[in-house]
């Protein structure tokens, strides 16, 4: 062995332990990084001389503790808890469209009939025909206000896209900068851990809008595509999702709704196909799908309570207070514009024949309450508007019950995940005062060999 080894061993192993230190505090300052993985210096002997005597120690990597699989797990869930919660958000908004009491269409339903049944039992009192308009009226307001929000409802779905889009684009970007950062510094021998760390970490910012799926590359780049398999991050280069207006799909507002795509050279937009997923799958089918469904069994019951009313008040025997035929109660397509055509109280028919105290079209009116409709698979008025109730309440409750789910979902592989790339302070405490150590006795080994080079060089003279 050289007479200067046990120095350059020395250096080593303060190098070594210096390296050591500096990761270990880098640890400790991330402890409450969120994404952080923590770091570990991988130490190993250095090669021997040529005479197989230790050289000492060398800072091999820093490596990085995560786990593949289970990342891969806690994209997944990003996505299925940004579906859900954008679900619960806008099914607790349709369900407070169909209150209960008061301000709900079923009282305002019973309301109506039993102001007909007042007019029934005095058909000749002006009061109370007048009652059976302003119930009517508050009625056709209720189906009107929840239509309205309906398409509101939808309407802000639409939007949600474009927002989602751009939100996603720069996600996009950031993994590609990242891809790009990553390979330039291992191309260069540099660490690329907190760099892999915050390309994770946008990796599940993205998965929360769609989900993904990420193939790494052999230079240290991912990757990244839609669920369909279309490309959204290709090395340094990142797609730019984009949203359009479909003519030939009309809202329930009657403008036309975006399909979002991705933005291809010549202009066009590439849709997006599949099984799309996250916050903008969820957000598309509320769009098309529960939306517009909740919309059609709120028209359909606004057209048949109009078609019903108004066939007893246009009924060619009954007569209002000036003997005419009574005219149309309710006038509109559906429940978006149902509104009370009679505005005078006397047109009302309350009376059939000639006698016009008589009260038997009145009763007819009432009688609409109990009948039952095929369009309704044989339920009354009264009973398809519960259905529909139940179901917006139901579909409110199972999008909370999912999200609850997601949410325990991800909280339980967030702390799988801590157990494998979190920082543990007492651990990183120890391995402080374990590399301290370590530079201590290196630089003790330093000064020992400076001694036995002064004594040689003391016997020289």
């Amino acid at each position: 062995m050289a007479i200067f080894a046990p120095l350059t061993i020395g250096k080593q192993g303060l190098l070594a332990n210096q390296r050591g230190v500096g990761v270990t505090g880098h640890n400790i300052a991330n402890v409450n990084t969120p994404g952080y993985s923590r770091q570990t210096p991988v130490m190993h002997a250095s090669r021997p001389d040529d005479r197989g005597f230790g050289t000492g120690v060398v800072v091999e990597s820093v490596l990085r503790s995560v786990d593949g699989f289970l990342d891969a797990r806690i994209l997944g869930a990003a996505s299925a808890l940004g579906g859900a919660a954008t679900g619960r958000e806008m099914l607790d908004r349709v369900q407070a469209l169909f209150p209960v009491g008061d301000e709900g269409v079923g009282n305002a339903l019973a309301a109506f009939f039993a102001a007909a049944n007042a007019v029934a039992d005095s058909p000749q009192d002006l009061a109370a025909r007048n009652e059976l308009i302003e119930a009517g009226t508050a009625l056709a307001g209720q189906l009107r206000n929840a239509a309205g929000g309906l398409q509101a409802l939808q309407r802000e779905a639409d939007d949600r896209l474009g927002q989602a889009a751009s939100d996603a684009n720069g996600v996009l970007r950031t993994i590609a900068q990242l891809n790009r950062e990553i390979v330039a510094a291992d191309r260069s021998g540099r660490e690329s851990n907190d760099l892999r760390d915050q390309r994770q970490t946008a990796l599940g910012a993205l998965a929360k809008q769609l989900a993904i799926q990420v193939v790494e590359v052999e230079d240290g780049g991912v990757n990244v595509f839609a669920a369909s398999g279309q490309g959204l991050v290709i090395g340094a280069d990142a797609a730019t999702l984009t949203t359009e207006r479909d003519l030939a799909a009309p809202g329930l507002d009657g403008n036309p709704l975006s399909r979002i795509g991705i933005a291809a050279r010549d202009g066009s937009v590439i849709k997006l196909s599949g099984e799309i997923g996250g916050a903008i799958g969820t957000a598309l089918a509320l769009r098309d799908q529960t939306i517009v469904d909740d919309a059609g069994r709120l028209d359909l019951l606004a057209t048949t309570l109009r078609d019903a009313v108004n066939a007893v008040q246009t009924n060619v025997a009954g007569r209002d207070l000036d003997g005419n035929v009574g005219a149309a109660f309710f006038s509109g397509t559906g429940a978006a514009d149902l509104r009370v055509a009679v505005m005078d109280p006397r047109t009302i028919a309350a009376a059939q024949g000639a006698n016009l105290a008589d009260n038997a079209n009145a009763l007819a009116l009432a009688a609409v309450a109990q009948q039952t409709f095929p369009a309704f698979d044989g339920s009354t008025l009264g009973d398809y508007f519960g259905t529909l109730h139940a179901r917006v309440g139901q579909d409110a409750r199972r999008a909370d019950q999912q999200a609850t789910i997601e949410e325990n979902v991800s909280a339980a592989l967030g702390a799988q995940r801590e157990a494998v790339s979190g920082v543990s302070l007492d651990e990183e405490f120890a391995n402080l005062i374990r590399f301290q150590r370590g530079y201590q006795a290196s630089a003790q080994l330093i000064n020992v060999s400076n001694q036995m080079l002064d004594d040689l060089l003391g016997l020289v003279s």
